[in-house]
């Protein structure tokens, strides 16, 4: 972390779609403090996100998975637009809450081909996130985009470093 950072991080990654993943992070001076993981419906996950932002007043990442039209997601019209709209949804939750937060809430949306091959299972063992996503593969990916949103925006090391975010 650099000496910018403030000592609390909040960041929430979300796999979108019709069986959205929501898994929150919570960090003390770069080290995993919290974990929540929820793998919900689309009408949920923008009250779900609503209430982990309403939470606690700390800076905040919300980390969504970029919708992108490949042949695979063509395939079933219907779940890509439930995961359009839910993206679109996400985003105005983000920027509500944000115009009214005492605190810091930052957006970011990627690809999964951005993130899935720096968040890599290795990766999300040493973070200690695979067991609390197990049997919930949305959740997992939600994880992925967390920890990539944590040491790519939050400034935090990356948990395969002999730093990680575990403390020993």
């Amino acid at each position: 972390m650099t000496g910018l950072e403030l000592v609390e991080l909040r960041v929430v990654g979300i796999d979108p779609g019709p069986v959205p993943g929501l898994v929150e992070l919570r960090f003390h001076e770069g080290q995993l403090t919290g974990v929540e993981v929820a793998q919900t419906s689309a009408t949920l996950a923008p009250c779900l996100l609503m209430a982990v932002l309403e939470r606690l007043p700390v800076r905040t990442i919300v980390a969504v998975e970029k919708f992108v039209v490949v042949r695979g997601s063509m395939k079933s019209a219907g779940a890509g637009a439930t995961t359009r709209d839910l993206v679109g949804q996400l985003a105005g939750v983000v920027t509500n809450h944000g115009a009214s937060a005492p605190h810091v809430v930052q957006y970011a949306q990627r690809s999964a081909s951005e993130v899935k091959p720096w968040a890599t299972d290795a990766r999300l063992e040493a973070a200690g996130l695979t067991a609390m996503c197990k049997g919930m593969r949305h959740a997992r990916d939600a994880a992925r985009h967390a920890a990539f949103a944590a040491v790519k925006d939050g400034g935090l090391s990356d948990p395969l470093s002999a730093r990680g975010w575990l403390s020993t």
